[in-house]
């Protein structure tokens, strides 16, 4: 990839998560890499494909190498662990990724929906199926994928609450304390385990 179209990708995400698709032009996308816009279509066809261009480049980077790192360890339950720490370290390191994915399922557009699940996620999602029939197998796959995923995301943004909540823990929970909560309470529930 040449350094302009990663610079536009990048600078794209910034401001797509900042203002949402709507609220971003390809002239505010030019000057901020200080190109002219015409030029960015040298790069990408329309806003469409350099914005499921920019969430792709941003998800193949936040996620590279986590399924190698899962492939080897035969334990499901060790994956599923690492798989939460990995998801917490890395939308925790780069929140613009959790910006853009809530607002798309409250804004609901289907096109763009549609274009992120075939795009981007595709690669992603198979092993995560396939973990979660080894785990469970009596249970809706892509259910417990939801669930999961909505474990994660909202134990990141619920931090900024918590202090203000009625008896507060002193400091901010570890990304490892989080990962091995979630992870009990998907295995286990509220049980013991």
């Amino acid at each position: 990839m040449e350094e302009t179209q990663e610079r536009l990708l990048d600078n794209a995400i910034g401001l797509f998560a900042e203002r949402g698709y709507a609220g971003v032009s390809m002239r505010d996308i030019a000057a901020s890499v200080e190109i002219t816009p015409a030029a960015i279509y040298h790069h990408f066809a329309s806003k469409d494909a350099l914005y499921i261009g920019a969430i792709t480049y941003l998800f193949d980077k936040l996620t590279l190498g986590i399924g190698d790192r899962l492939a080897p360890i035969g334990d499901p339950a060790v994956r599923l662990e690492l798989l939460t720490s990995s998801m917490l370290h890395v939308l925790e390191e780069d929140p613009r990724f959790r910006r853009i994915y809530l607002r798309e399922l409250l804004e609901g557009d289907e096109h763009k929906l549609a274009a992120l699940a075939e795009n981007t996620f595709a690669g992603f999602y198979e092993p995560l199926y396939t973990l979660m029939q080894e785990l469970a197998p009596d249970r809706d796959p892509q259910l417990l994928i939801f669930s999961l995923a909505g474990l994660v995301f909202h134990h990141l943004e619920v931090r900024k609450l918590a202090p203000h909540l009625p008896n507060p823990l002193p400091g901010e929970r570890d990304l490892s304390t989080l990962a091995a909560h979630i992870t009990q309470l998907f295995l286990y529930g509220v049980k013991p385990s």
